[in-house]
């Protein structure tokens, strides 16, 4: 219960932080590509909370479950309301984007990849046990393997 407390306090706490960064985004192609990788900071500690139920290291606690679709949904929802994905932002000066080009030149399948994600994100959220977790969870993995191999650059 304890471990299950400290990921839902984590997820609120990287959530507030990731807000507060995102909201002091100004406009520059650095400041809007941080904001995006704060975007996927937020939905790499949702899905390890969400892994973390799923390979059975904690107990399902669907206020956890509830906690890690939100935060990744509120924070795809903060990355949109600042236009972080806008095409003036594809490059910076001082900070490296691992976007491919193809975020831009293939819009129709980046929002397309984004619908897939919101999908598997209410599929997790709609769970009300470990079992029903566990069947959601692959198509979540799927929808954010599915968008790095297309629109995502290797390390």
């Amino acid at each position: 219960m304890k471990k299950n407390v400290a990921a839902a306090v984590a997820l609120a706490v990287g959530f507030a932080v990731i807000g507060a960064g995102a909201g002091i985004a100004a406009g520059s192609a650095d400041d809007m590509i941080n904001a995006r990788q704060a975007e996927m900071k937020v939905n790499v500690k949702a899905i390890k909370a969400l892994l973390s139920i799923v390979k059975g290291e904690t107990p399902y606690d669907a206020t956890v479950v509830q906690a890690a679709a939100k935060s990744i949904t509120d924070a795809q929802a903060e990355a949109v309301a600042k236009d972080v994905w806008n095409a003036s932002y594809q490059t910076g000066t001082s900070v490296k984007s691992n976007a491919k080009p193809e975020v831009w030149s293939d819009a129709a399948g980046f929002a397309a990849d984004w619908k897939t994600l919101d999908k598997a994100v209410a599929a997790v959220a709609a769970s009300r046990d470990q079992a029903a977790l566990k069947a959601a969870f692959p198509k979540l993995g799927a929808a954010c393997k599915g968008c790095h191999e297309t629109f995502r650059a290797a390390d």
